[in-house]
């Protein structure tokens, strides 16, 4: 790569940085629907012309910056032979979901709570789902033990939201032993002691 394509690279990472910032300071106040592409350039010191390089809308940013944030929970969050087979397994996931939520706390703010088109929540949430023992498959559809594995993921979803609006007093590290714990520890052992 030459030196100005690494100029480039960076000017355009920059751009939607600024961009980005610009939005989610924006959504503050207002809701997506609300900002307009001439409020947001204008606050970015952008030009119209450089964001319609990039976007459609602000919607087409926000499912953009949806994808993107999806791909680095991917490649810094999920391990892909984690079966979560030891409480350690699963400690050490929460711990990397959780400090992934910190260092992307206000797009997961608002994505994982407010958004309406939430498709960042939905890819989450589909992982986290496909990451841990599935109930359904294990209890028949009359047995209520069916629905352990929906009740888990929700309770842990929620408790990262609650965590991240209470300002995330309590370390990644301390909170992912806190939900491993319970997870492992709680309904889990009626769906573990079911398969010996």
């Amino acid at each position: 790569m030459t030196n100005n394509h690494k100029t480039e690279d960076r000017r355009v990472k920059r751009t939607k940085k600024v961009l980005r910032e610009c939005l989610f300071s924006l959504l503050e106040n207002k809701s997506i629907d609300e900002i307009t592409v001439k409020e947001l350039t204008v606050a970015a010191d952008v030009n119209r012309s450089t964001f319609y390089f990039y976007y459609k809308d602000i919607n087409d940013m926000m499912m953009q910056i949806q994808d993107e944030i999806f791909t680095v929970f991917e490649e810094t969050v999920i391990s892909p032979h984690a079966q979560f087979v030891t409480v350690e397994d699963f400690t050490e996931y929460c711990s990397r979901f959780l400090v992934f939520c910190k260092e992307y706390e206000k797009i997961c703010k608002f994505v994982i709570s407010n958004d309406p088109n939430n498709n960042l929540a939905k890819k989450i949430r589909a992982s986290l789902a496909r990451h841990v023992p599935d109930s359904a498959k294990v209890f028949p559809e009359t047995d209520p033990r069916r629905y352990l594995t929906g009740f888990a993921v929700s309770a842990f979803w929620e408790a990262v939201i609650q965590w991240m609006y209470d300002g995330m007093k309590i370390s990644p590290e301390e909170m992912a032993k806190f939900m491993a714990n319970a997870y492992f520890y709680g309904g889990r052992t009626l769906l573990m002691s079911f398969n010996k």
